[in-house]
């Protein structure tokens, strides 16, 4: 195929991963990023599969070392009156993932885009689709033109919003409450090596895990815990919820640090009513926690003529699929290949997006289950031994998994 010019709207880990791979075949990538400056650590732990990562290193996506810790299993743990510290775990359920921190992904990836490719400070006010070309207006009112736009323009996309008007999230119905922990806090770290312990209680569950620690270490003593909770809570409170602790509004998620003391106290109270203490201590021992209110999306198609939808600015799964960066890798990785495999650059639109529409809705459909099985209809763990929560799992969980973490 011949040399194409590529204008990507907005610069995180999706729009670096397609600029990578896209820059690799030849063709001329800019990337348009509206933050002034590089974007800012996030201290989020993050999960994929092994083979995933494998591919991002045999790609040359992300380095070789890059930091990241193994979880061989889940261990579905229920609150229990003759083990108050760590409750029974009913089931412990094969698992493969390996935890990375979202910050040192990113740096991986924006190491690996040329510096004069990333146009920081550069946001876009509206997307054309003019046939055979697509065009980006610049907000200063500068507009440029490209043979294939892609958005990787985050959750809230406008450029998803361009495309298909009134495909928007949809709220699901809960939060998700997050933290991380420093080992060293810990007087036995034991109940977390190599495993995620899943805590289910009424009305929502907590997962946790051990992430690189600060700096990257990954030995006993350096690693950090990141951990979240899922709680129910009306559409009605949600914008109470999402007000920080000066009184401003956020749409959709409160930074570190932002929750107001009084929630994150009634938060932290929660947690020790309803899990048993050494989780609850966990969480309880962690500053600077923040929130996520949780959305779906469908999306009808990835493209519509030479303007392309990436990462989360396509469909929409909640976390508990594990697939935020699954799917944004997933749908970079298939549009090189896309346009190294077609002779005709629609022909190659055409394909990717069938199967970028079909693999990632498919994704959303495994939130929808995995959420309304750990959360909203959750049942009492308490009252179930290993046979029948591998019923329970089988009969909730019904969406094609290749490929996701809950492959086994």
């Amino acid at each position: 195929m011949d040399r194409l010019s590529v204008g990507v709207v907005g610069g995180s880990i999706a729009g670096c991963a397609i600029a990578i791979e896209l820059g690799r075949l030849g063709h001329e990538v800019v990337v348009f990023e509206r933050a002034g400056e590089e974007l800012k650590d996030r201290g989020a732990g993050i999960v994929v599969p092994p083979p995933v990562l494998e591919t991002f290193i045999a790609r040359g996506l992300v380095d070789s070392d890059l930091p990241h810790l193994r979880v061989t299993a889940t261990r579905k743990i229920a609150p229990s009156a003759t083990d108050r510290r760590f409750g029974r775990t009913v089931w412990e359920q094969e698992a493969a993932a390996c935890t990375l921190k979202w910050g040192a992904l990113f740096r991986s990836l924006r190491a690996r885009v040329p510096d004069a490719a990333y146009r920081a400070g550069t946001a876009a006010a509206a997307l054309h689709d003019r046939g055979g070309t697509a065009s980006i207006e610049l907000a200063g009112g500068r507009t440029l033109e490209f043979d294939v736009v892609v958005c990787a323009d985050g959750y809230r996309s406008p450029g998803r919003q361009a495309l298909f008007p009134g495909t928007v999230p949809a709220y699901a119905g809960y939060v998700l409450w997050r933290g991380l922990l420093d080992e060293r806090a810990l007087d036995d770290p034991q109940p977390l090596e190599a495993t995620s312990p899943w805590v289910g209680f009424a009305g929502g569950h907590a997962s946790l895990y051990f992430v690189p620690g600060a700096g990257g270490g990954v030995e006993r003593g350096s690693r950090q815990i990141n951990w979240a909770l899922y709680l129910p809570l009306p559409e009605r409170e949600l914008a109470s919820f999402l007000t920080d602790a000066d009184g401003t509004a956020h749409e959709a998620s409160l930074p570190p640090g932002r929750i107001p003391a009084e929630r994150e106290a009634a938060l932290k109270r929660i947690a020790a009513e309803r899990l048993p203490s050494y989780y609850a201590g966990i969480i309880g021992a962690s500053t600077r926690t923040y929130m996520h209110a949780i959305y779906d999306c469908f999306v009808p198609a990835y493209r519509r003529g030479r303007i392309c939808l990436v990462g989360d600015a396509g469909a929409l799964a909640r976390p508990h699929t594990g697939a935020g960066v699954l799917k944004a890798m997933h749908n970079c990785i298939a549009l090189a290949d896309a346009l190294q495999s077609h002779a005709a650059l629609d022909e190659a639109l055409t394909a990717w997006d069938r199967e970028e529409t079909a693999y990632c809705n498919g994704l959303v459909t495994l939130g929808v289950q995995l959420g309304r099985a750990l959360v909203l209809e959750a049942p009492d763990w308490s009252a179930m031994d290993e046979t029948q929560m591998r019923r329970w799992w089988a009969e909730s969980i019904t969406a094609p998994r290749e490929g996701t973490l809950y492959e086994k």
